[in-house]
């Protein structure tokens, strides 16, 4: 007994040692963290100080650079890589020719016309009248629309989408456009439900995001998300989104519409030319006339003699794109199928007077002068 009573003293004090040594430790580490955490606060105060404020950060290239032509370099990115395109609801758009365009153009990356290094993504631009209007259905519409031969009519067309090359059905802000000015889509927001409120922002969210995050397709959706159904400002945004979406029909549809073959495949490119096209890229900065006119006929074994003409297609009845086939609403068909504008693009391009700024119709329109008389501008 005696022996174990004279440990226990002994062992007590190496406990207490070792708790005096472990709380030592704790208060040194402690130490060393304060020490180093204050070292790094200041030297980032420092930092801050005289490098921040005697160098500054210069603005990021992506917003200061955004660019001002639309060449093939621009062409290839997305909406998203400039954010000073991205975070703007009226962003300053690229100047293509002399029109000035207010919508980002999304990238084609399986357009082979272009893709392959012969065509440029806006591949219309010897003709300075009418470049602009003809690079403007490039934004939609598949090379092979306009310039490849087919036995079939109406054209037989697919929408294909931009970033899988795969068909998909009609682009969402038609959809949307289409519901919005239908019969029935009237009658419903007349009266709408939370559920009405629901489908129209989940149709506008997608709208946005196949076109980009196309900053006024995103706003327009969180202002229908933000105020309540029964209330006058849903109805005021019902009528602004009526006039609002037609301005995305250029561009942003995250899609175009191509030639569909028998599989039901969009047509992207002319069949079995891939020989061709590697001859003309090596041969054609040197090669004579004849020979270019042999190497452009063999990679293009589908080509139209001529391309189509605007009134082929924009006619209110026999047009070459059933464009109601092809999703567009009767409301857009119905524009789509004035003649004023194209007409006066024909005249442009046939070297013919037109009428600027009233379209006015062939009946309401002033009397030629005589052939004697100089034509006032």
């Amino acid at each position: 007994m005696a022996s174990t009573a004279s440990r226990k003293p002994g062992f007590g004090k190496v406990v207490h040692k070792l708790s005096r040594l472990a709380l030592e430790i704790v208060k040194r580490t402690y130490a060393v963290g304060v020490i180093v955490l204050v070292t790094w606060l200041s030297y980032r105060a420092l930092y801050y100080l005289v490098v921040t404020l005697v160098f500054p950060t210069p603005t990021p290239a992506q917003i200061v650079g955004i660019p001002t032509r639309l060449d093939e370099a621009v062409l290839k990115t997305r909406r998203s890589s400039w954010p000073g395109v991205q975070i703007s609801e009226n962003p300053r758009a690229p100047l293509a020719h002399y029109h000035h365009l207010d919508s980002w153009i999304q990238p084609d990356r399986f357009n082979d016309c272009t893709r392959n290094g012969c065509h440029a993504p806006l591949p219309h631009a010897q003709r300075k009248e009418v470049r602009a209007f003809l690079n403007m259905h490039a934004t939609s519409l598949h090379c092979g629309v306009c310039h490849m031969e087919s036995e079939r009519r109406p054209l037989v067309t697919t929408w294909y989408d931009l970033h899988t090359g795969e068909p998909r059905g009609a682009p969402t802000v038609l959809r949307t456009y289409a519901w919005l000015v239908s019969d029935e889509g009237r009658n419903e927001l007349a009266q709408p439900t939370a559920d009405s409120q629901d489908r129209l922002v989940e149709l506008l969210r997608t709208a946005a995001r196949e076109a980009d995050g196309e900053p006024a397709l995103t706003q327009l959706a969180e202002h229908f998300a933000a105020v309540r159904y029964s209330s006058p400002a849903f109805q005021q945004l019902v009528e602004e989104a009526g006039a609002a979406l037609p301005r995305h029909f250029r561009g942003e549809y995250g899609a175009k519409l191509a030639l569909q073959n028998e599989r039901g495949r969009p047509i992207l490119g002319h069949p079995n030319t891939e020989q061709a096209i590697q001859a003309y890229l090596r041969e054609a900065q040197t090669a004579d006339a004849t020979r270019i006119a042999q190497l452009v006929g063999a990679v293009h074994p589908l080509r139209r003699p001529q391309p189509v003409s605007c009134g082929d297609c924009h006619r209110s009845a026999g047009g070459l794109v059933d464009l109601a086939a092809a999703g567009y609403p009767p409301a857009r068909v119905e524009m789509l199928s004035r003649p004023v504008i194209f007409r006066m693009i024909e005249n442009i391009a046939a070297g013919q007077p037109f009428y600027l700024p009233e379209f006015v119709s062939p009946a309401e329109r002033p009397p030629e002068p005589p052939p004697d008389e100089p034509r006032k501008p």
